[in-house]
């Protein structure tokens, strides 16, 4: 089962990151085992200095948490960023490519991991209410 473990504090949820971290978590109930078979690997968000934890390894139905890889897992491919430039790359108004290029972003790991970030980003994305 997909889940946030826990809810964003109150600071938190004034950051535009929240939400979309929110919106992630909610799109795995559906989503997770599909990204999971495609990403196959555990990437960790570092977004003004908070660690989220995505869960994507194979064979699981995905796990978004805050804090770092439970256990001795170390992550596949880490992302460092600001709240608006995690904002900016998941609403589609910021390349992740032009945002590594400007140092926008960091990335450490696998890079090949981190060139199928899209539909992760799309994941994130608010879903609209018809």
């Amino acid at each position: 089962m997909a889940s946030l473990v826990r809810a964003p504090t109150a600071a938190a949820a004034t950051k535009a990151s929240a939400a979309l971290l929110q919106q992630l978590g909610k799109s795995l109930e559906s989503e997770g085992p599909k990204l999971a078979k495609r990403i196959k690997g555990v990437v960790v968000f570092k977004i003004d200095g908070e660690e989220w934890t995505l869960d994507l390894s194979e064979g699981t139905d995905g796990k978004l948490y805050k804090g770092p890889p439970e256990g001795s897992d170390k992550p596949d491919l880490t992302l460092t960023m600001s709240d608006a430039n995690f904002a900016q790359l998941v609403m589609g108004k910021l390349n992740p490519q032009q945002a590594f290029l400007m140092q926008k972003l960091k990335i450490n790991g696998s890079m090949a991991m981190a060139m199928k970030l899209q539909p992760i980003l799309d994941a994130a994305q608010p879903k609209s209410k018809m």
